[in-house]
């Protein structure tokens, strides 16, 4: 991870770096396209939100976010996540997803929740690394719901 820095996004025009990035994984695909990347600009403006982009040079690198949209008081939500292929088992989803919990640590939070689809294994085994539960959310049946309690 030398040469990786992690950044704040300042301005929701950044996120357009995400537009038609896609994450791959067996038979399982996910696109960044128009109803996302307008779902986190509308979350970026939320109080505490936060939004990391990393990078290597000018390279992309990764990408996470975390904000309140979430039904139940005082948890956070990890809302995107997305690792570069090239970068990917070297730690950067675990440093940037850590980063993203530490920040809703420190803004009080009781806890994360975080959802993804049943066939995303590499999000799965990631939350499993941070200890996330499964949990049966009664909102959402199209994926797997995880959340940390701290």
């Amino acid at each position: 991870m030398s040469q990786i820095t992690f950044s704040i996004v300042q301005n929701k025009d950044e996120i357009e770096i995400l537009r038609n990035r896609s994450g791959k994984y067996n038979d399982f695909t996910y696109t960044y396209e128009e109803p996302t990347l307008d779902l986190l600009k509308k979350n970026f403006d939320l109080p505490d939100s936060l939004y990391l982009i990393a990078k290597k040079g000018d390279e992309f690198v990764a990408f996470c976010s975390i904000d309140k949209d979430w039904w139940e008081d005082n948890f956070f939500m990890i809302r995107e996540i997305i690792v570069d292929p090239s970068f990917q088992k070297q730690g950067v989803g675990e440093t940037i997803m850590g980063k993203c919990i530490d920040h809703a640590k420190n803004k009080g939070a009781i806890g994360v929740v975080t959802e993804t689809a049943f066939e995303n294994v590499p999000m799965q085994k990631l939350c499993a690394k941070f200890h996330f539960q499964k949990w049966d959310n009664p909102q959402w049946k199209e994926g797997i719901t995880y959340k940390l309690i701290f």
